[in-house]
């Protein structure tokens, strides 16, 4: 694939494995870089780079540009899109714990003798000074996924950074929008040089169809926060604490998982 850009033209160049460093298990091409005139081998370098930004963007987290002189009117440039290895993840399922106000149902009610049992319609641990709520084990899913490069731009270990503490704004993988959240990848060089890097992430199912007390269809995506607002309600000579509205908050920034290049 010849093109041209920046001011330079790029020509496919045929190298030895020898001239190409051995690059063999990787996607390496060389060009020979002109302009019609005195070449700089960073320009023509990073003409290329532009041009492969402009054109493949997925491509540029494993895009590596070298360039050097062959004459005063010839460059050559070498394009390598790093080839990665993906190990397996290590998982943990073993749920998480959140503090819940309102039950997903009333089971049953059951007074003493001589006594009415009021119906708080599934508030917790009502008392005159509130609802306490209960802490449960809610799903979780926590996994790691390793992976290694041959090279990686500071571009792209920025975009990993930016991700930290997002969710997935779409579909991403086996969840659904909101249901995945990245909570950052730690790294470095191996015996071998190669980049290795594991990022860490947490989901939760969506949960869109919620009935809680008379209130229902309440939606809540995996990471927002729902709660519950209880009101005094007379019913007979008592006041009983009931909901009276839910409200589920968004408090992860969403986030483009395709940055990370995890398929």
């Amino acid at each position: 694939m010849s093109f041209s850009y920046g001011g330079y033209n790029f020509d496919v160049a045929a190298l030895s494995e020898k001239a190409s460093r051995g690059k063999t298990n990787s996607d390496f091409t060389a060009y020979v870089a002109t302009n019609g005139g005195n070449v700089s081998p960073p320009a023509a370098a990073s003409a290329a780079q532009s041009y492969y930004e402009d054109n493949f963007p997925d491509l540029i987290p494993f895009l590596q540009v070298d360039s050097e002189f062959i004459n005063a009117k010839h460059a050559l440039v070498s394009v390598t899109l790093n080839e990665t290895k993906l190990d397996p993840v290590s998982f943990n399922t073993t749920g998480a714990t959140t503090h819940i106000n309102q039950s997903l149902l009333t089971r049953g009610i059951y007074a003493a003798p001589g006594k009415i049992a009021p119906d708080y319609r599934g508030a917790i641990g009502v008392s005159d000074s509130g609802v306490s709520g209960v802490d449960v084990t809610v799903p979780a899913f926590e996994f790691s996924v390793r992976k290694k490069f041959e090279f990686v731009s500071t571009s792209y270990l920025l975009a990993v950074v930016s991700m930290t503490g997002r969710t997935n704004s779409t579909a991403w993988s086996i969840f659904g929008p909101g249901e995945a959240l990245f909570l950052g990848g730690e790294g470095g060089e191996d015996d071998n040089n190669w980049v290795d890097i594991t990022y860490h992430f947490a989901a939760r199912p969506n949960q869109p169809a919620l009935q809680l007390g008379n209130i229902g269809s309440v939606s809540k995506r995996g990471w927002d926060y729902l709660w519950v607002k209880h009101d005094e309600e007379v019913v007979g000579d008592r006041v009983l604490q009931t909901p009276a509205a839910a409200y589920v908050e968004q408090v992860y920034p969403d986030g483009n998982f395709a940055a990370l290049g995890l398929s």
